[in-house]
This record gives structure tokens, sequence and C-alpha cells, in this order.
């Protein structure tokens, strides 16, 4: 719009040290005594999820205010904390996956508070780990990722939080790994949407596209509105020699709202298709291969492309399905083939993720000391220790 000011990352993080005055104290280590803690929960509970959109300035700045008001019902609840510091970092939003350093380095602090005050505070080791993998700390990062393992395993937020740890170091089998565990454990519906579309994204630049079509349907299911969702399934669905799936799927990303690069998309599809009805083209644009026999029994159809031609590490048994192997066919949507189709949908589990050593441990506790008077003290003060009598019973 003409008129319209476009400010920097400097000035927008100015803006929110305005509201963060109140409760700047706290964050410089001032000891606080506990408050109302159902207070602070409550003004979180409120609270919009910063998952999943693309936020205003002001609609930050409104979400930045609700978490300043949980610290100041409760300065030792580490959630307040977590939550503005979420805030502050996606002032800096350049890219999928990457933000503005000067955003980043502002919002650690308070992640970092997050985590001293409230030490239980899943949220707060979250946003420390996202926030070290997107500085590209990725040493304190595994320290973090540690700790979340220590304390809860290898549940949603650790999954999550190793997803982007991998997939930022470009470590595609270990991201795609924790991405899968990840989709199977996530229960909040916008972080599953957020996870599915990096998964789908990280899938398609691995030519996994049988996969990736699967995380886009998926992600579609859960949000119907999805434009882009829809739109990459489509690009998947051609890539894997369909079509017709793809101009339906493309068509509704258009009616969602897609501009030129999706109409463009579709006299693409549009093109290939008269080349399949003129017999021009073959069937199946891309050979995905076929999953590795199980012990015993022979494979059901011999593998029409090496992974390792496309620079991958063979699929484990685990991960492969013969659906997803087979050679799809235009038109065709026999119970062989088993696919899915737009007017057809069946959500599908994700592929099976392999098991992964997590990161060790930040800190190992030490053992307290033997108790006075006890045998380990007594070997510990280099007395010999006696033989003791087994009690027997009658």
């Amino acid at each position: 719009m003409i008129g319209m000011t476009v400010l920097s990352i400097s000035e927008k993080l100015v803006r929110a040290s305005g509201i963060l005055d109140p409760v700047m104290p706290h964050l410089l280590g001032t000891q606080a005594k506990s408050g109302d803690r159902p207070a602070a929960e409550a003004f979180l509970a409120n609270a919009p999820s910063l998952y999943g959109h693309m936020f205003s300035l002001e609609q930050l700045l409104v979400a930045l205010d609700i978490g300043v008001s949980a610290i100041e019902a409760d300065p030792r609840f580490g959630g307040g904390y977590a939550f503005v510091s979420s805030c502050i970092y996606r002032l800096g939003f350049e890219d999928t996956d990457i933000y503005s350093e000067e955003a980043l380095a502002g919002a650690q602090p308070w992640a970092s508070a997050a985590v001293r005050v409230d030490p239980e505070c899943r949220e707060g080791w979250e946003a420390l780990t996202e926030i070290l993998c997107y500085r590209g700390n990725f040493k304190q990062a595994e320290k973090a990722l540690g700790e979340v393992f220590r304390r809860w395993g290898d549940g949603d937020v650790y999954a999550r939080a190793a997803f982007l740890f991998f997939r930022l170091q470009g470590d595609a089998e270990q991201a795609m790994n924790w991405g899968a565990l990840a989709w199977q454990q996530e229960w909040n519906s916008l972080r599953l949407v957020q996870t599915l579309f990096a998964l789908g994204q990280l899938y398609r630049d691995n030519k996994r596209f049988r996969q990736a079509a699967d995380a886009y349907r998926v992600l579609c299911e859960h949000d119907h509105d999805s434009m882009w969702g829809h739109h990459f399934w489509a690009r998947c669905e051609l890539a894997l020699g369909n079509p017709k799936e793809a101009i339906e799927l493309n068509l509704r990303a258009i009616k969602l709202g897609g501009g030129h690069e999706l109409r463009e998309f579709h006299e693409e599809i549009k093109h290939k298709l008269g080349r399949f009805k003129l017999g021009l083209a073959s069937a199946a644009l891309v050979e995905v291969p076929a999953p590795p026999a199980l012990a015993g029994k022979p494979s059901a159809e011999p593998s029409t492309a090496s992974p390792k031609s496309q620079g991958l590490a063979p699929e484990s048994a685990g991960k492969s399905s013969a659906r997803h192997a087979t050679t799809k066919r235009v038109g065709t949507n026999s119970p062989g083939t088993n696919r899915p189709t737009p007017g057809s949908i069946v959500v599908s589990a994700p592929p099976a993720a392999k098991v992964v050593a997590a990161p060790p441990p930040a800190k190992i506790v030490a053992a307290p000391p033997p108790a006075p008077g006890s045998e380990n003290e007594t070997r510990r003060l280099g007395k010999p220790v006696l033989p003791t009598k087994k009690r027997t019973t009658r």
C-alpha cells in the first residue's frame, strides 16, 4: 500500500522492548517469589498458537503482551518466558526455518530464563533448542536435547526438536526418521500440520515422492484449506505419473487462492496429460524403487531404480511398502494399486521410524556418598569388610 512503512527488525524489537519493560528485572536474574500459577496458566491457555501462522507485527505484539501478563502473574512460571521468547524470534521471520540473527539473539535470554526459573518447563527447553538450532549452535542445542531426553524421554517434544536439529544440519536420513516419529506422536493439530509440511518438503528434496505425497495427504486431511498442501501433493502425484490426480489436486489449490505459480503448473499438468493421451509419454514419470525382500521371501517386484543412483541410502523394510513401490499408471485405481485418490482419501499411519540414539544428557548426576557405617563406606575408608551371614528361613 502507498505510504505504508515497513519496519526493520531493529525497529520491531524496539517496539517489543516497550512491552517487556515491566518484567525485565526477572530476566536480569532478580529472585522473585512464586505468584498465582493458575492465573499465569490461564493467560497462556487463551493465547494464540504461534505454530502454523504468519502473524503480523501487531498480532505478535498482542501475543507478547499476553506472555508478559503470565510472567507478572507468576514470575516463577517458565511457560510465560518461553512464550515471550517464541514471540520475539518470530519478529525476525525471513523464510521457512530462517530467522534474523538479531531477533534470535534477543529471544535466547528469555528461553534461558524459562529453564532457569522452571527447569521442568518443557516449552522452555523446546524454545531454547529451537533458537540454538536456528543460530547454528548445535553443540549447545545437543545439550538442551539431552536435558529433554533425561527428563521426559523421546516423546513428542524430543521428536519435534530432534527433527529440527538434524534437518538444519543437513542429515536427511536422521531428520526423516525423527520427522516420521514426530508425526506419529504429535497431538496438537496445528503443530502436526507444520511438522507434516516440513517432512513433506524434506521427502521431496530427497526424491521420495510417495512418502512426500503421504505427508501432504495427511496434512490436507487436518487442514482442508491448505493451498500449498494441495499444490505440493499435486506435484508429487505428477512426479509419480498420476497427472489426473495432480490436476484435480492443483485445481483445488487454485480455488483456495493460488496465484500465477499454481496456474502455470496447472498448464504444465494439462500439457503432460495431453502427451499421455497421444501416447507420446510413458505412464510413469518416475520409477520408484521396490522395497527390499523380507527374510526367507522373494521380492514381489524387481527393483527398477537403485536408491544409490539418487545419492540416498536404501530404505529399510520398515519404512517401505508394496504400495509405495508399485509403478503408478494413469487412470487406474484398482484394488491392486491401493492408491488413494482425492475422491477416496484414507489417512494411513506414517512409515515407521528407525531407532536413533539420543544425544547424551547434558549433566550426569553423581551418586550420593555412602551412608556412615555402611559396607560401601567401610570399603571407601580402606577397612576390611567382614563377611555377613545370610539369613535363612525355616
